[in-house]
């Protein structure tokens, strides 16, 4: 058993210095980035000149001058407004009636909504530590959320990760530390499998080249030995049907081989104008 071991940790050794296999660590994406929070959309577009929520609603608003109007849009009024109308937008999506405000759906767009602003604002301060631990407590309210919904109603879970543009990421069962032995070891494994494609898609390419000259050679050969036992007076073993089959075969060996020669011309074609 010590032997094997050592046989095969000595023979991936030596493949991982001969293949010249680097391991590079993958970036660091912070947990409130959307990669990992499942945030397929940024804020919805809205526009400055669009009026506040609460002041959208009155009617003197209406007849009021362009002026007016101005002060009391969302580029006037600040990002407390704006993210008051990215809230009421999501809701609305998901919303069952007019006064929904506590389902699970709705629950989850105004989270949605929360933590989409706050995403934004992490982009353009990422040292801001307090809306980093607020904005992880959100994601993982919202998990939760979706799992419930998930158990419960799997139909309204895929509605709503379609209108919200969400992907689900539940939470791990366990946590899995990232090694570089490891990721050596798969690196090899899947350098290995390469290796082992290649030799055997040049070998089929050989097989298919020599399928040709083996047809033409067999054609002869059954055409042959239906004329030598007809002359014999001897019962023919060969049918017609045997030889037509086999012209069939060769007629589509040669389709198929006047293609890869086309394509092997126009790669060469390429290559030497890229040159």
């Amino acid at each position: 058993m010590l032997r094997r071991l050592t046989s095969t940790l000595i023979q991936t050794r030596t493949l991982k210095h001969k293949a010249k296999i680097n391991w590079v660590r993958p970036d660091y994406v912070p947990a409130y980035h959307p990669q990992r929070s499942g945030d397929l959309e940024s804020l919805p577009p809205i526009s400055e000149d669009s009026l506040g929520l609460d002041y959208s609603l009155s009617k003197e608003i209406e007849d009021a001058p362009e002026s007016v109007k101005k002060i009391f849009s969302v580029a006037h009024l600040g990002r407390k407004e704006y993210n008051v109308l990215v809230k009421n937008e999501l809701v609305e999506r998901v919303r069952r009636h007019q006064y929904d405000e506590r389902t699970a759906e709705t629950r989850i767009a105004k989270l949605t909504a929360t933590i989409r602003s706050f995403q934004d604002t992490m982009e353009k301060y990422p040292r801001n530590i307090k809306s980093k631990v607020i904005v992880q407590e959100l994601i993982d309210k919202r998990k939760k959320l979706l799992k419930f919904l998930r158990q419960y109603d799997y139909k309204k879970f895929e509605w709503l990760l379609e209108k919200l543009n969400i992907e689900y990421k539940a939470h791990p069962e366990s946590y899995h530390k990232l090694t570089r032995k490891e990721s050596l070891r798969k690196l090899t494994e899947l350098h290995c499998e390469d290796i082992c494609n290649r030799k055997l898609a040049n070998y089929k390419n050989l097989l298919e080249s020599q399928q040709g000259p083996f047809l033409k050679d067999k054609l002869e050969a059954l055409k042959f030995i239906r004329s030598e036992q007809m002359e014999l007076q001897v019962p023919v073993t060969v049918t017609e049907q045997d030889i037509k089959k086999v012209e069939k075969q060769l007629e589509e060996w040669t389709i198929k081989d006047e293609i890869k020669q086309q394509g092997k011309k126009k790669k060469k074609n390429i290559a030497i104008g890229l040159e």
